[in-house]
């Protein structure tokens, strides 16, 4: 069970390159998922130090490379930014299509034109959607925020749900 659960600058560590393998961004999150199911979440949203080390040790087993919790972090870090984007493009709009064939958004080129200049980062969704989109749900569903649900007294409409006077 020596598995590098911690980062140590003497050693040198491969970078993590995970477009080498698709599956093991798949893997990952079905690994996420299943120690989020098994309470080792933090407060914080990232897992408690049995999470982690369940984490880096059962990755290492399915797919045989040595990542350490830094270079699986990083790869949560970037799944949440890519999921966050994702569903500002998904919920801030009404009316758009879903095409299924590629798995994401069905809408004109002006829209996706005017959200690309909004949302640089969305411009890998626009001819596919996010793999292992349900797996990102439950990881970052009730921790991330994208802006959905905000409302501030400036916007100029009333929030989806008035607070009783005096609470």
């Amino acid at each position: 069970m020596g598995k590098n659960t911690t980062s140590n600058p003497e050693v040198k560590k491969a970078r993590a390159d995970w477009d080498n393998v698709p599956s093991w961004t798949t893997t990952f999150c079905n690994l996420c998922v299943e120690q989020i199911q098994a309470g080792n979440r933090t407060k914080g949203a990232a897992f408690s130090p049995e999470g982690w080390f369940n984490l880096v040790t059962k990755f290492c087993e399915e797919t045989g490379q040595n990542y350490d919790k830094d270079q699986l972090k990083s790869r949560w870090d970037v799944l949440k930014g890519d999921w966050r984007v994702w569903e500002k493009l998904r919920n801030l709009d009404t009316g758009l299509g879903w095409d299924a064939v590629k798995g994401t958004i069905a809408a004109p080129d002006c829209w996706w034109n005017l959200k690309l200049k909004e949302l640089p980062k969305a411009k890998k969704f626009r001819e596919k959607g996010p793999q292992n989109l349900e797996q990102l749900e439950i990881m970052f569903r009730d921790v991330a925020a994208t802006g959905v649900a905000a409302w501030t007294p400036s916007s100029g409409t009333l929030p989806p749900t008035m607070p009783k006077e005096g609470a």
